[in-house]
């Protein structure tokens, strides 16, 4: 039986919860998973669901849904809007910038090339590895992950744009999980009231206890997130 959802918000008109990492948003024709987290969810709060957003598979943390069409497509057209706010931790490769900006085009699904946005500010620099908060302006597939691996500081875990190596390493020498990506923050205005929601999801328990494995990582640091 799988546990159930953390919910971070519910109301008549959408609902919020923190994914966990591993789980696929929706039913996919190339996956043989039999569990998904928009069935799922909307067994737990017997409500049909409209999903809002994308979430990578392996990543975890805030995810919105809408309980119509309607609140979905208004939720999904305010996080293109300066309005909204997304913001992500991760974990990648080398020592980075302090704080810079990604605006490399991204390829879509049909070849065109999109724009693209991602802010970066480190928080802290150990073992060989940039621990990042990290905003996105814009909502293009793998977009963190492209934008980190086109600097060449991949994303620890990232099986697609990381370098198997160096994740095989700390697999077998620390744990990793997966992919080290957490959705920590969606501020978005209300799709029917328009008031500021802010919604949070603390670093997932199993990237936590990667973290703290490793030399010279704070752990009153790792507390705070």
């Amino acid at each position: 039986m799988t546990a159930p959802l953390d919910i971070l918000h519910f109301d008549d008109s959408m609902v919020a919860v923190s994914k966990p990492g591993g789980l696929l948003v929706h039913r996919s024709r190339i996956s043989r998973d039999r569990v998904y987290l928009l069935q799922t969810l909307s067994r737990q709060v017997d409500r049909t669901l409209y999903p809002v957003h994308r979430l990578d598979r392996a990543a975890s943390g805030v995810i919105l849904f809408g309980l119509t069409s309607r609140d979905a497509r208004t939720l999904h057209e305010s996080l293109k809007e300066g309005s909204s706010r997304k913001e992500y931790l991760t974990l990648a490769r080398g020592s980075t910038p302090e704080v810079w900006e990604s605006t490399r085009p991204l390829t879509g699904p049909t070849g065109t090339r999109l724009e693209a946005r991602t802010a970066f500010e480190k928080i802290a620099d150990f073992f060989r590895l940039s621990l990042l908060r990290v905003r996105t302006y814009s909502g293009r597939r793998h977009q963190i992950r492209r934008h980190l691996h086109h600097e060449a500081h991949q994303i620890l875990g990232d099986t697609t744009y990381g370098k198997g190596r160096i994740n095989r390493f700390f697999r077998e020498e620390y744990g990793l999980p997966r992919l080290f990506l957490h959705a920590t923050l969606v501020s978005i205005p209300h799709p029917r009231t328009g008031e500021p929601l802010i919604l949070q999801s603390p670093l997932a328990e199993d990237l936590r206890a990667f973290l703290l494995r490793l030399p010279g990582c704070d752990p009153d640091l790792v507390e705070t997130l």
